[in-house]
């Protein structure tokens, strides 16, 4: 069932908007919903049924949008959003549950030690509310080790690169469901079928999105979903604390298409690149906020790498379903990790884990892995024989495919370590632009590859780095973890938030630690530091504490578990109520949307 509505029906006034869809904005929109809270979520995407995830080359194609400081080309809802910039590309999901819908689903904690960074707010490092946010995000995602991990042939190649590091491999717990029945909020889905499609989006349901668990939820205690809506920038209001000013995601200009929504509260999870880029462009209109706003900028210390054409199966290429292939269980996108980080020094740390790429890619890969290798690859001297293996392979896989020869025999790596986090975000031309000049440079990805060509060389593969990071094509950085951009603090002096995301006010005369009333950031944007290991459960953690906080402030009591099943069942109720309404408000919205607001404070 679809949990979005038609905009016709949008009030012009909530309690709480909600801007965003990931994992901070399903906490904030599910445990606010809960205590009573009339909710608005804008999502900037389009909710995607399941099922209608793109399954090949083409489909994917029309699911790219790519935006950088000359433009945006491709769909502006497109589900895989690649932001290009001059020292570090960012790539992100856009859609109803945003980054969740094509992530590897990996539920990791940091390292302990990551938490006694000063960088933290000394109320995260000495409470224990972010162990039961933890806590919280575990019993909502459900995270599980696959039964079947340790016979997939990409965790036996992996278990080969662990032995050239003297490791064993560690199963990783996901958000899938192995078997079928309701998830956390109540939401049936169906059991994962091993297709490794993952990081493409799953037609099956197993996928434990927060599309199916938190904002399910949040509709399911009367949260209003909206999608295709693209939030500009915050403003105060006279009778209501916020305006929330929005404009069709479609449109190419927001002249004649801006608008806004009034709240008492605005939670900002849009993302860090979202959630940074509405602030930045809130002060250029005149609100008063930090001077650390857009800076410690963090990739989380992210590197992706292939082993191509190794000399053992790898099988890591998603089937989909239906099947394109008749090969043994891919598996999920990902289900072993090699953890390096035992250092004596935390940031020293460095995790590696192999990854299953989507279905949709299969087609492509043979003629693009095949020149790539031959141009950037770094392989071992080996034996004649060896070497005429290698060919047979690559010639295998350029006749008869990506499920044969070299690139069934290929190993995708994704590894996280530790940054500087010294990047910074600002506006060019009104489009968020990332600036870190020194960020390729950093001595963290010089570690990150002399382990990723171990673990390569290990298997008797080819090592590949990402092509965008050759020097030939840029020599860019490529994260799929940004962090940052409106970071915890103390004060106003040292962050942009407080220990609670609240957002600190600046303005002249105001006390160091004195906040906006109603205001908050709640997504990996307000992390302070490198985690050393993928954020999902961090950010979901800190979202459920912000709520804690937030709802204790408040004196509103959440509710704890998931709505009643017939809340959760009363879609199509709700969706004739919808019908109904959108009769009653469609002339308002028509002004609504039309009108050529006055200029306001900050315009």
């Amino acid at each position: 069932r679809r949990l979005s509505n038609p905009l016709e029906i949008m009030k012009p006034y909530y309690d709480v908007v909600v801007v965003g869809s990931g994992y901070g904005g399903g906490v904030a929109a599910a445990r606010l919903a809960s205590a009573g809270r009339t909710v608005c979520v804008l999502e900037r995407g389009r909710e995607i049924p399941v099922g209608e995830f793109p399954a090949r080359l083409s489909q994917m194609n029309r699911e790219l949008q790519v935006s950088s400081g000359l433009g945006r080309i491709g769909n502006p809802a497109g589900l895989f959003d690649v932001r290009l910039g001059r020292h570090v590309h960012v790539a992100m999901g856009c859609g109803l549950g945003g980054t969740s819908l094509i992530n590897a689903n990996v539920c990791l904690s940091p390292d302990p030690r990551v938490f006694d960074d000063t960088a933290w707010p000394q109320e995260v490092r000495r409470d224990r509310l972010l162990a039961e946010g933890f806590v919280r995000a575990r019993h909502m995602l459900r995270p599980e080790v696959s039964p079947n991990g340790s016979s997939y042939e990409k965790v036996a190649a992996l278990r080969i690169a662990a032995s050239a590091f003297e490791r064993q491999v560690k199963p990783i717990p996901l958000h899938v469901a192995y078997e079928s029945g309701p998830n956390a909020a109540g939401v049936h889905q169906e059991a994962c079928i091993e297709c490794g499609d993952c990081c493409g989006g799953c037609n099956v349901g197993a996928k434990t999105t927060t599309r199916s668990t938190y904002i399910a939820d949040a509709a399911a205690f009367g949260a209003e979903i909206f999608t295709g809506v693209r939030v500009l920038s915050l403003s105060r209001d006279g009778q209501h604390g916020w305006r929330v000013w929005a404009m069709p995601t479609e449109a190419d200009t927001h002249r004649g298409h801006r608008y806004f929504i009034t709240a008492d509260i605005v939670v900002l999870a849009a993302g860090t690149l979202g959630s940074t880029e509405i602030l930045l462009r809130s002060r250029a209109e005149g609100l008063a906020l930090s001077d650390w706003l857009g800076s410690r900028f963090t990739s989380n210390g992210d590197a992706i790498a292939l082993a191509y054409n190794n000399d053992v199966p790898v099988n890591g290429i998603g089937v989909g379903q239906p099947p394109k292939a008749q090969v043994p269980p891919v598996g999920q996108a990902v289900n072993a990790l090699i953890d390096l980080r035992d250092t004596k020094d935390v940031r020293d740390g460095l995790a590696i884990c192999e990854c299953a790429l989507p279905s949709a890619f299969a087609a492509a890969l043979p003629a693009l892995l095949a020149p790539g290798a031959a141009a950037f690859g770094e392989q071992q001297e080996g034996s004649l024989g060896d070497k005429l293996e290698a060919m047979e392979r690559a010639t295998d896989s350029l006749i008869k495919g990506a499920y044969q020869g070299a690139v069934h025999n290929t190993q995708t790596f994704l590894a996280v370590g530790h940054d500087a986090g010294n990047g910074l975000m600002r506006l060019e031309d009104d489009r968020l632009a990332v600036e870190w000049t020194n960020g390729p440079q950093q001595r963290v990805f010089e570690r990150i590859e002399d382990a990723l060509t171990t673990a390569a060389h290990a298997t008797g593969g080819t090592y590949m780095r990402n092509p965008v990071s050759e020097k030939a094509l840029g020599g860019n950085l490529m994260t799929v973890h940004p962090l940052g951009g409106c970071t915890m603090g103390e004060s106003s002096a040292t962050g942009v938030v407080n220990h609670k995301g609240q957002v600190f006010d600046a303005s002249g005369g105001a006390a160091p630690g004195a906040v906006h009333a109603g205001l908050c950031v709640c997504d990996g944007a307000v992390i302070p530091c490198t985690l050393g290991i993928h954020p999902l459960m961090t950010i979901t953690a800190l979202a459920e504490r912000a709520m804690i906080l937030l709802a204790r402030d408040r004196g509103w009591q959440m509710r704890e578990g998931a709505a009643p099943a017939q809340a959760a069942a009363a879609a199509p109720a709700a969706e004739l109520q919808g019908a109904k309404a959108r009769e009653r408000n469609l002339a308002w919205f028509a002004r609504w949307r039309r009108r050529s607001p006055a200029p306001v404070e900050g315009e």
